[in-house]
């Protein structure tokens, strides 16, 4: 009895082990059909024979992969790994669960068991790359993608992904010659074009982006991000026609694009087409009056157009119907800043945060302000904030650039302008304001690279590009300026500002009459240039021509009575007449339009020094001009002159003091008067 109990119990084990394999493999071929629903009943049948069989609990985990059911998948991987733990590919393929469930830390623990066992496998170094670029360990991700290139050299894939993964270093110059590579084993892959553009984008490539835009969307029409991004490189380049085109179409193609229509908004209202911009968003209100996103888009253009007011009566129209919506009261706080009602701009900004904790845009609407409001401690705290909500925008630093260099913080200023630079090389703003900075820190290369990049560019508006004009030859960089006055005449001959400015760089290059030929130009084109007048009577003066200056003071100061340089001018003459207590009463003119005039605070005390009993008078001048400019040479030099006009023995510590400084005339005095 005892044996036929042992055949009546061996019998239908071996029977059940044979029925075990034929589900198996039926549930194999169910499988390679892509029946993965019946691959997994038929596994479910053999574990349910045997189930201390490793093999139907992992192929039956592929399948439920296969149907995206991540969790079923991983259950039946551990169990698979609780009967055969040396199975690699069951460690591998259980990572990649982990990885499409987001649990990144399981999923690298599992990559690096399965690679512990397989030693070099290209596939498992790339989908652990993938999974730590996915939990922020991007220069993990690097080493893992440059390990698989050891062992498959020609996967393009390796390549795009690598590159991404430096973009997302802020290496973009090493992402493109990835992409490079991978565009060559793979050229007509529209993805990889794509993500190329992106990164000549981040470098200010803007032309180099637009084409691998364009070959990208040739490739795959249907892209709106392309069409999107083509679009802002062609902002970029200051083409809003091609740009309004590209967001129309992103609009066709993805109408909830995130902030399309804000873009749109900036490229309409920068356009030649003031009125095609104008009509825009005007046409939409008409057949949707009760949208409040279209008021806002519509104050946004009249925004960047300078139209202030009516920006306002949009924005208010637009919170009127949506009370809610940060953006708006952000956007309004924006136009109140244009119209210096800085006040209202802070209350707007307040609600805008109370709306949206991160809109760092509010923050620096109201940073902004609050130093228009002289609150300087609460306004860098707001842009720090701002960079803090968003450590990549770059105009959060620049913001945070002027405010400090308004407070005369000018390294720290160019250390944020360094960073706009670097989170936006393709912005002429940015290239612009740090130029201000290097200026005041004494980079003169800097400021040469600079304006070399910004004129290469041309992106910015074309005040900005005069700004940038007559910032440079308020430093002294004139034969910069010239090249830059030269080059925007030759497109803008009928604009008078060019020509003063020309002028200033060639009188001050030593070319007096061919400045003089500029401000009567600019004379011509616009009679009451008062600007024009004041530096035609500045050159007069250097060709000792008093009396020719002499008139064109008297016709500057007849067309605008608080003409500033012209008082300044005409202290200058009446220096060179000797008319000392003349010139004094100039300078007071001067200062009464402007207080922060520091050179006017010097020159008053140097004139002061030659007129008897104006000492103590004089010194006070002198200790205001250093308290404004503490770091200005030429203020010692002319305070060691007037010194040197009273006899005062003190006079060599200041030409000493401006020599150390850099003053050549400081250097000169030295030489003169301190052996």
């Amino acid at each position: 009895m005892h044996r036929l109990l042992i055949l009546f119990f061996l019998i239908p084990f071996c029977c059940a082990a044979q029925t075990a394999e034929k589900f198996i493999q039926s549930g194999n071929d169910k499988a390679n059909n892509k029946d993965y629903k019946g691959a997994i009943a038929d596994f479910t049948r053999a574990i349910q024979l045997n189930g201390n069989n490793a093999k139907p609990y992992f192929y039956r985990a592929n399948a439920y992969g296969n149907l995206k059911d991540d969790k079923d998948a991983i259950a039946d991987f551990n169990k698979t790994l609780e009967l055969d733990p040396k199975n690699a590919n069951a460690w591998f393929y259980r990572a990649n669960a982990y990885n499409n469930l987001h649990q990144y830390k399981e999923a690298i623990t599992d990559f690096d068991k399965a690679i512990s066992m397989t030693g070099h496998n290209a596939d498992m170094y790339h989908y652990r790359a993938n999974a730590k670029a996915n939990s922020g360990d991007y220069a993990g991700a690097l080493e893992d993608f440059t390990k698989a290139m050891t062992i498959t050299p020609n996967d393009p894939a390796l390549y795009e992904y690598r590159g991404v993964t430096k973009t997302n270093l802020d290496d973009n110059k090493g992402a493109i010659a990835d992409f490079d590579i991978a565009v060559r084993l793979d050229p007509k892959n529209a993805e990889l074009i794509f993500y190329r553009a992106n990164s000549k984008g981040n470098i200010g490539d803007f032309k180099g982006a637009m084409a691998d835009y364009s070959t990208s969307l040739s490739l795959d029409p249907k892209n709106a991000e392309a069409w999107f991004y083509r679009a802002n490189a062609e902002g970029n380049m200051g083409d809003y026609k091609a740009a309004i085109a590209d967001y129309e179409e992103t609009i066709r193609l993805k109408p909830r694009m995130p902030n399309v229509y804000k873009y749109l908004a900036h490229a309409l209202g920068n356009s030649d087409d003031e009125q095609g911009a104008l009509d825009y968003f005007g046409s939409r209100i008409k057949v949707d009056p009760n949208n409040a996103e279209l008021y806002l888009y519509d104050g946004l253009v009249k925004s960047n157009m300078n139209n202030k007011k009516e920006a306002m009566i949009d924005f208010n129209k637009s919170i009127q119907l949506d009370p809610k919506n940060s953006d708006a009261y952000q956007s309004r706080g924006d136009a109140r800043l244009g119209l210096r009602d800085y006040k209202r701009a802070i209350l707007d900004a307040d609600t805008a945060l109370k709306l949206d904790g991160d809109n760092g845009y509010a923050y620096i609407t109201r940073g902004r302000a609050r130093f228009g409001l002289r609150d300087t401690t609460e306004a860098i705290n707001d842009l720090n904030a701002a960079v803090r909500v968003n450590p990549k925008n770059d105009y959060a630093y620049a913001e945070r650039g002027e405010i400090k260099y308004g407070l005369g913080h000018y390294k720290a200023a160019e250390e944020d302008f360094d960073k706009s630079v670097q989170l936006n090389a393709g912005s002429a703003e940015n290239y612009i304001r740090r130029i201000k900075g290097r200026i005041k820190t004494g980079d003169r290369p800097g400021v040469i690279a600079d304006f070399k990049r910004a004129v290469e560019l041309h992106t910015a508006k074309p005040a900005r590009y005069i700004a940038l004009g007559k910032m440079m030859n308020e430093a002294r960089f004139y034969a910069e300026a010239l090249s830059l006055f030269d080059s925007m005449i030759k497109t803008d001959a009928k604009n008078p500002v060019l020509y003063v400015q020309r002028g200033i760089a060639k009188q001050n290059l030593g070319d007096i009459p061919g400045g003089i030929a500029d401000y009567d130009t600019a004379i011509q084109l616009d009679p009451k240039s008062t600007e024009a007048y004041d530096n035609r009577a500045n050159a007069k003066l250097a060709q000792n021509d008093i009396d020719g200056a002499m008139k064109d003071i008297k016709k500057a100061i007849s067309i605008k009575e608080d003409d500033e340089q012209a008082y300044f001018y005409r202290a200058t003459a009446r220096m060179l007449q000797k008319n000392y207590q003349g010139a004094v009463d100039d300078y007071n003119s001067c200062l009464y339009i402007n207080l922060e005039n520091t050179k006017v605070y010097a020159l008053r005390a140097y004139a002061k020094s030659f007129l008897p009993g104006e000492k103590e008078s004089m010194n006070a001048d002198f200790n205001e001009a250093l308290k404004l400019d503490p770091k200005n040479e030429e203020i010692y030099y002319l305070r060691g002159s007037a010194k040197m006009n009273l006899n005062d023995k003190t006079a060599c510590a200041d030409f000493n003091k401006a020599a150390e400084m850099g003053s050549k005339n400081g250097q000169d005095a030295v030489k003169k008067y301190c052996k």
